[in-house]
């Protein structure tokens, strides 16, 4: 209060109020009499009947019900609350956001203790008091959102560094025969884009003689908003791939913005592929005799990476081996916050539409208030726990640093949206993976669209590429495997996969062709023609029955799905809707 009435509120004036109370607490206790004032005496007497364990208990079920004496007066609706979990998500996925916001605001909460170990100690207290009070968890964090930094985004989402997580993470993963750092070292003398070392993690369930004779690998590049996260705050689900898949998972831990902005860590990225391709696995522990096949993946930032380092790749030349598949999990496509479809990109999801198999049905009751105007997830979830409005812009001003040569709505290294279609038609085998009340779950929906368009048109492979949509989850659910159950099968799905596409052949240099593009004549539609020199080689997916099966009961196999989207517009307007 003293902050307002100032007209500067600040965590300064927060400590001042906070001193001034607890000094007038002091001056009532010691300055007047011990059973108070006149009024208070005759409430003396009457507490003499109790014991002092009845007088704690009393006071503080009368502190709890005159804090909650709105929910018990009716006085606070709970229909927008049960609708944004009970209906939103799923009840593991719930569960999950549960204990990460417990978390989050636990490790807010200790950021500044000094040192370390006491830092350690009391972000484990904070988290456990938060656990018991949830709302004070979203309290905490949607008040760090407001004036949040790269700082505090790298204490609250590297808690998996934490020793207690660490440990927990280590007793539930495989053992593995081969877990090290490697420190690479790239030179612009050789072609790279800086003169740097890159360190890189490589975990692999055999030996070092067995990984020296790898002809596979998958090589990851992790998520965290551009800003934060090492591949040790993903290494769970990494070393699971590991185990399950018996293929070395190399991670790359690229430099981050706000220090690094784009295209640093991007560049690092490519320049990493390129010296795997260049020593043919030499340089991560293989012999260097064959050309190992290679898929990429990422998640969040990590996916951005896996489509803008693909784009590099294919402009640099039919020289340069390709990646025989993508795996992108809840990728970030376009930078910015933009909450409408453009009527071309909508064109593009409506032509997928109808050509099938998607249901025609899901554009129906669409919000929007015609042409051009239809919101996008970013707008339709902008109050997700995971990726606010707010914090998605911190993370992308962060990420672009302030560039203003930068053209968000063209460069496709910063927004893979944007890949023009004779790029997109080169792609190898692709799969996308996306919550359906993420955020960014549009970004994916029109960046498959836009594939599907491009290799259409080229008369390339169709079957491979695939985007699935998980019911009832929004971002992050990687980073759940710890804590929700049903999220350690997602990560099974995904290791399936990974497997499947390494199992096709590397594809011979002759099948790779240059593509060239012819913009339409009649200027119509931004539709292009694509001729190619030769087709890629089909990688179909010839996946387990366990993932069939899983896909079918877990996610929509649809382009789009819109209805979900008018649910929750509606829901942030205060208008009741049927239950989705």
């Amino acid at each position: 209060m003293l902050g307002h009435i100032a007209g500067r509120p600040s965590p300064s004036w927060d400590k001042i109020q906070a001193v001034v109370v607890l000094l007038m607490s002091y001056v009532a206790l010691r300055k007047t009499p011990a059973a108070g004032p006149r009024p208070f005496q005759r409430l003396h007497n009457l507490l003499n009947k109790y014991t002092p364990w009845q007088i704690l208990i009393g006071a503080l079920t009368m502190l709890y019900a005159t804090h909650h004496a709105d929910v018990l007066l009716g006085l606070t609706p709970a229909e927008p609350e049960k609708k944004m979990f009970s209906r939103r998500y799923t009840r593991g996925y719930t569960r999950g956001l549960w204990i990460l916001s417990a978390l989050d605001a636990g490790f807010f909460m200790s950021q500044n203790i000094r040192p370390k170990i006491l830092r350690d100690t009391m972000s484990a207290v904070f988290s456990v008091y938060y656990l018991f009070f949830p709302k004070r968890a979203l309290e905490k964090n949607n008040m760090m959102l407001k004036t949040i930094t790269a700082t505090h985004m790298r204490r609250s989402w590297e808690k998996m560094l934490h020793p207690v997580i660490r440990a927990l993470t280590w007793i539930n993963a495989p053992r593995l025969g081969v877990h090290k750092h490697i420190v690479l070292k790239l030179s612009k003398e050789l072609g790279h884009h800086s003169d740097a070392l890159v360190d890189v993690i490589v975990f692999f369930r055999g030996t070092e003689e067995e990984l020296a004779r790898q002809e596979a690998l998958l090589l990851d590049i992790p998520g965290g908003g551009f800003v934060a996260m090492s591949p040790q705050c993903h290494s769970d689900y990494l070393m699971a791939w590991a185990g399950q898949t018996g293929i070395p998972v190399v991670s790359v831990n690229y430099k981050k913005a706000p220090e690094h902005p784009f295209p640093y860590g991007l560049n690092e990225c490519f320049d990493v592929y390129r010296l795997i391709v260049a020593t043919k696995g030499g340089c991560i522990g293989f012999n260097g005799r064959t050309q190992p096949r290679i898929v990429i993946a990422g998640d969040s930032a990590g996916g951005t990476f896996t489509a803008s380092t693909m784009n590099m790749i294919i402009e640099f030349g039919p020289e340069l081996p390709r990646p025989v598949g993508l795996l992108m999990i809840y990728p970030c496509m376009q930078v910015g916050l933009d909450f409408w479809i453009s009527n071309s990109d909508l064109a593009v999801v409506e032509e997928e539409i109808v050509r099938g198999p998607i249901p025609s049905d899901h554009l129906k009751a669409r919000p929007g208030r015609g042409d051009g105007m239809t919101l996008n997830s970013k707008a339709a979830f902008m109050d997700d726990q995971v990726l606010s409005s707010s914090f998605l812009r911190a993370l992308m001003v962060m990420y672009i640093g302030g560039d203003p040569t930068l053209d968000l709505k063209s460069n496709y290294l910063v927004s893979p949206i944007h890949t023009p279609d004779h790029i997109l038609a080169q792609y190898p085998r692709t799969y996308i993976i996306a919550g359906e009340k993420d955020p960014l779950v549009d970004d994916s929906i029109i960046f498959m669209a836009k594939l599907r368009r491009a290799k259409r048109t080229a008369s390339a492979d169709l079957e491979s590429d695939t985007l699935r949509i998980v019911s009832g989850v929004s971002h992050a659910f990687l980073q759940m495997t710890s804590i929700v159950p049903e999220m350690n099968d997602l990560v099974k799905v995904a290791g399936e996969e990974l497997m499947d596409m390494l199992k096709a052949p590397q594809q011979p240099q002759a099948e790779w062709g240059h593509a060239s593009t012819q913009s339409l004549q009649d200027g119509a539609t931004d539709l292009v023609q694509i001729n190619l020199r030769s087709k890629t080689v089909s990688n179909p997916r010839q996946v387990s029955p366990f993932v069939l099966k899983w896909e079918e009961e877990n996610t929509r196999d649809a382009i789009s799905t819109y209805e979900h989207r008018r649910v929750a517009y509606l829901d942030q307007l205060g208008i009741d809707s049927h239950e989705d």
